[in-house]
């Protein structure tokens, strides 16, 4: 039985291979040409009852309440049908073999399946979806000099926990339920920090004995700074962002094989009042596999950011008037299992920013994942989150949600 392509995609992402596993591949002259992608679609019922937002709505769980048209907290049931963590996506690559180097291209297009307000007129009449070109690179390199990568893809720190993150597939934690973009969050915010997509210049080792190492530079991002009253963008520092990464894998026969990974980022801002801080953050994470059983975790901290995104997407990463960071930290167990062809799964996350702004964040899901044929999956999840805003309160939400995912 041919293996499922989305495992098989995922493998491919996470192994730093060149091109993605596509459904067709054909040669044209020297070069192999290849073609994938996924659908998916889930019906996403989230629990928003404003006597349990008791933070008000801004808090990672208040994102899930959140009506993006009106800027409101909705108060009840919302329903939606929507994209799961992961968006559609159609992924083309081109490879080859020149002078001695292995050289590809790769352009990664992810679409949303929920209707956007992009025509600025009054309801959703006539609008239309989104549109992202998450990944567009080039490689090249051989065994011996290892593999340079250049153009837009995914950051080093946060990508090990995502990738096996078993919501990938599903939708983990909801994401402005009554006006869904082309993503829900999974364990974003709560778990780990989002990865990002970055313009980047990476060189990734020859692959010996299991160890390869990653070291890069990326287009610096802007962050966010408040003063307690208003807030605004911070300015990059003047020099380009620096990432690397360090992993091990092994297989020691009889079904028991896993994944270690470091990673780590730096990067300057410059703040309104002159001071350059330094964004930073370090991650380590591991996962173990034992026949039809899985396990995960990992673990971060960093500052400068909030619970949610390098530099602050929520809280603010940084004081204007003292020019002092935040600091973050969090992390996620994880536990899945095979019965046939189901896999059930729990996720627990829970992630803290302790100085600036204080606050926790807790995420359960529960997920059950059946592949009804070799390309298309059935789904289901059941999350519950809770953010404690300090010297605020607390907001609590869940979400159940079913669909399908076809990959190919």
């Amino acid at each position: 039985m041919r293996k499922n392509p989305i495992a098989l995609l995922m493998a491919a992402i996470l192994s730093g291979s060149t091109s993605v596993a596509s459904a067709a591949t054909w040669q044209a002259g020297d070069w192999e040409l290849g073609l994938g992608g996924n659908v998916n679609t889930f019906y996403t019922v989230t629990q928003c009852d404003s006597g349990k937002l008791g933070a008000g709505g801004g808090t990672m769980t208040g994102l899930a309440c959140l009506d993006p048209d009106t800027g409101t907290l909705t108060d009840g049931d919302t329903h939606s049908v929507s994209n799961g963590l992961l968006p559609a996506s159609l992924n083309f690559s081109a490879k080859t073999k020149q002078n001695g180097y292995d050289i590809s291209g790769n352009v990664n297009v992810y679409y949303g399946t929920a209707t956007q307000d992009t025509n600025k007129l009054p309801g959703d009449a006539l609008d239309f979806s989104t549109v992202d070109a998450r990944q567009v690179y080039l490689t090249f390199g051989n065994e011996r000099m290892g593999t340079v990568k250049a153009g837009r893809d995914f950051g080093l720190f946060g990508f090990d926990p995502i990738i096996n993150d078993m919501s990938l597939s599903g939708n983990g934690a909801m994401f402005t339920a009554a006006g869904p973009g082309h993503t829900t969050l999974g364990g974003l915010g709560y778990g780990y920090v989002y990865t990002d997509r970055l313009s980047q210049i990476n060189w990734t080792s020859p692959k010996r004995n299991g160890f390869e190492a990653t070291v890069g530079v990326f287009n610096p991002v802007d962050g966010q700074e408040s003063n307690g009253v208003t807030t605004q963008s911070t300015r990059d520092g003047g020099q380009p962002g620096f990432h690397g990464k360090a992993s091990y894998d092994f297989d020691r026969g009889n079904g028991v094989k896993g994944h270690v990974s470091v990673s780590g980022l730096s990067q300057k801002v410059k703040l309104a009042n002159g001071n350059k801080p330094s964004i930073t953050g370090a991650e380590i994470f591991g996962k173990v596999d034992v026949n039809k059983a899985s396990f995960a975790a990992s673990y971060y901290q960093g500052e400068g950011m909030d619970t949610l995104g390098i530099g602050g997407i929520i809280f603010p990463g940084f004081d204007s008037t003292t020019g002092e960071a935040e600091k973050s930290k969090g992390g996620m167990l994880q536990a899945t299992y095979k019965l046939g062809k189901t896999k059930l799964g729990l996720n627990l996350a829970q992630s803290k920013q302790t100085h600036l702004t204080k606050v926790k964040n807790d995420k359960v899901t529960l997920g059950a994942y059946h592949n009804l044929t070799d390309n298309l999956s059935l789904i289901g999840e059941v999350s519950h989150q809770k953010s404690d805003l300090e010297g605020v309160g607390t907001d609590k939400s869940g979400s159940v949600a079913v669909g399908a995912m076809l990959s190919f």
